[in-house]
């Protein structure tokens, strides 16, 4: 037995060791010489471990080195890349942008790009053909005030083309190493980052994402030369912290609709100066706390200044008449309505106002510039109100353990409507209301900043109710039809999706000819309350008739006549990437259905009672029969934001199972 245990043993590992052997075979080994292309690269049309992949990283180098000019440091990184085109779609990775820090103010401190190079290469008859990029296809722009950005497409690239660039970044920010990432939305083969750092740069080393990078930190000698005056010379010799990292056939991470900043969870490597020690001189920190940086916001022209700049509609808010008003929620509406006739948000998001008086005069700006208006008529109004700054969800979650004012972007206004609560508002809120903010800004982690006070954590994630409650009375006639009428409220980000999906509408026909469609019904009457109000309900009516599939004797009926889901949203098999969902929500739904005389119940659904493992997600399904009466209850609620990738599967078997249920039939026969 002992012996039959030994074989069987053996047998597995061999068979393993062969799968593995084969499955290593199946990847090929990039050339790492730029320009060398080999033939099998160019051969090669699948990527065995992700089938899907439209185009693949065959390698990506990065270096980058401290070298000493005219005595003051500079940064200077080498990047390479090579990548295979495996389908027509990844032509589009041809086409680079490459940024660099210049601010258009100042040209004292900027970055400069160099010895670019960029070639396709494919196979015609048998031979490597090299296509090599012209001058003249790259393109040169400002992309905002602080950064310009190179373009270019790389010609002759189609399904089977590997291609390569290089270029050369000269930065005199050596105190902000850029960060590097390991990971992309393609596959890659092989990368590897290569830096060293002379001991005179401190750095926190922050490496991130689940992919295992090989990382290696070593000393070694530098020498610089230090000129004088005069032209004399000197050596200085330093030791340098050589830091490497290797990542091989990492997975592609491609962001989804249901991932806020896939970025976020991207394998890679990032730096944050910690503290500078010259020879010389005194160590100087550069640790930043969040509590330094709500000073220095609160101390800028552009933003902390800002915060005590003048109503410029002071005078025009006399027709307000606010002091007639009791409720500060209604007081905050009337100012709020009213500054959103003077300006309107010209769909850009922003984190200073210096140029709020253009806002003002133009009509139109930032939500930034619209906000600190906002303010300014609130504290007129003897209402206190307070900046929240954050980093927009789409681009990225503002770290804890590395504060920098880098990552801020914008801001929303928290206004006390008590002495101890606060609701908040953005200048970007065209179909929401207080509380009801675009859910990019629903962050958990911002802060909420004031002069007296300094800065606190507040989480804008979980803001007021999100809400749809419906009622449906309805006949059912022998003929199949269905005819009757629905009452609906929707609340929070329900009311915000429903006037959006409205004022989308060319008109009102518009947006009843889209609902006739999606719910497969024929609307006789149509009403809505709260549509184009600043409120947090919108109210909807309609009169409506809808057939159903009958056979002979038989009437077959979805119970629900408008279902919450009619499929599970979530279709792949397994998640590399957390599942965030875009706010809480509740959705009630009760369906009252007449039985058609001479016809009886054949088949009636079953109750229900469907929860998440966690049980912050349930369904209840409930049928009660009296009579000819039928009553079907569907209630639905959803409460946590985030799933980790171990609950993907929980998640998604539970919304299969809803959709399922929303699917079910109800079958009456004919007596």
């Amino acid at each position: 037995m002992g012996k039959l245990f030994i074989l069987c043993a053996f047998l597995f590992h061999f068979l393993s060791s062969a799968n593995a052997q084969q499955m290593a075979t199946d990847v090929i080994t990039p050339s790492m010489k730029y320009g060398k292309p080999s033939e099998e690269e160019l051969k090669m049309d699948t990527y065995t471990p992700d089938t899907a992949a439209t185009a693949v990283v065959l390698y990506s180098k990065t270096t980058a080195r401290y070298d000493l000019i005219h005595n003051d440091f500079r940064l200077v990184y080498t990047y390479e890349t090579k990548i295979k085109v495996l389908k027509s779609e990844g032509t589009s990775y041809a086409d680079i942008i490459i940024p660099y820090y210049s601010n258009e103010k100042s040209s004292s401190i900027k970055e400069n790009i160099t010895q670019l190079d960029a070639s396709a290469y494919n196979l015609e008859n048998g031979k490597i053909v090299r296509t090599k990029m012209k001058r003249d296809l790259v393109f040169e722009e400002r992309f905002n005030k602080s950064y310009m950005q190179i373009k270019f497409s790389i010609p002759a690239v189609h399904e089977g083309t590997v291609f390569e660039y290089k270029y050369q970044l000269s930065s005199d920010l050596y105190y902000r190493i850029n960060h590097w990432e390991a990971q992309r939305s393609i596959p890659v083969l092989h990368t590897q980052y290569d830096i060293t750092i002379p001991e005179y740069f401190q750095f926190n080393l922050d490496m991130r994402g689940s992919n295992f990078l090989n990382p290696k930190d070593q000393s070694e000698s530098i020498s610089y030369t230090i000129q004088y005056q005069g032209g004399q010379t000197e050596q200085l010799i330093c030791t340098g912290r050589h830091l490497s990292f290797v990542g091989k056939q990492l997975p592609a991470l491609r962001p989804d609709k249901y991932t806020w900043c896939a970025d976020d969870y991207l394998s890679g490597v990032g730096f944050e100066l910690r503290g500078i020690s010259f020879p010389g001189s005194l160590y100087k920190s550069f640790t930043n706390t969040w509590e330094s940086i709500d000073k220095m916001l609160l101390e800028d022209e552009d933003f902390g200044s800002l915060l005590k700049m003048r109503n410029p509609y002071r005078d025009e808010m006399a027709s307000l008449s606010l002091d007639k008003l009791t409720d500060r929620q209604d007081k905050i509406a009337a100012i709020y309505t009213f500054l959103k006739k003077k300006i309107s948000w010209n769909g850009q998001y922003g984190l200073y106002g210096n140029e709020v008086r253009k806002a003002v005069k133009n009509g139109t700006g930032s939500n930034a510039e619209i906000n600190f208006v906002l303010m300014s008529m609130l504290r007129d109004a003897q209402i206190p109100c307070y900046p929240a700054v954050m980093s927009r969800k789409n681009l990225g979650i503002l770290p804890l353990s590395h504060p920098s004012i880098q990552k801020l972007n914008t801001f929303v206004v928290g206004i006390a409507d008590t002495d101890s609560t606060f609701v908040f508002l953005d200048g970007s809120v065209t179909d929401g209301f207080m509380n009801t903010l675009p859910p990019v800004l629903m962050v958990d982690r911002a802060r909420l900043l004031s002069k007296a006070d300094g800065g606190n954590w507040i989480d804008l994630s979980n803001l007021g109710k999100n809400q749809i409650r419906s009622a449906v009375n309805a006949q059912i006639h022998a003929d199949g039809r269905i005819t009757g009428t629905r009452q609906t409220g929707y609340t929070g980000q329900h009311a915000a999706n429903f006037r959006k999906n409205y004022h989308a509408a060319k008109d009102s026909a518009e947006f009843i000819t889209k609902l006739e469609t999606e719910e497969n019904i024929k609307v006789k009457k149509f009403s809505t309350t709260g549509v184009d109000a600043f409120s947090p309900t919108v109210r909807e009516n309609l009169e409506f008739e809808k057939q159903a599939n009958v056979n002979d004797e038989l009437i077959y009926i979805n119970p629900m006549v408008f279902m919450h889901v009619s499929k599970c949203p979530f279709t792949q098999a397994e998640r590399q990437l957390p599942l965030e969902m875009p706010y809480a929500e509740q959705i009630i739904l009760v369906t009252n259905l007449t039985i058609p005389e001479g016809y009886a119940v054949d088949e009636l659904p079953k109750p229900m009672n469907a929860y998440t493992e966690d049980k912050q997600g349930f369904c209840r399904y409930l049928v009660h029969q009296n009579g000819n009466q039928l009553v079907f209850t569907y209630s639905f609620s959803s409460n946590k934001l985030i799933y980790l990738i171990n609950e993907y599967k929980g998640v998604k078997a539970f919304w299969e199972l809803i959709a399922e249920k929303n699917n079910e039939i109800l079958v009456l026969k004919k007596i």
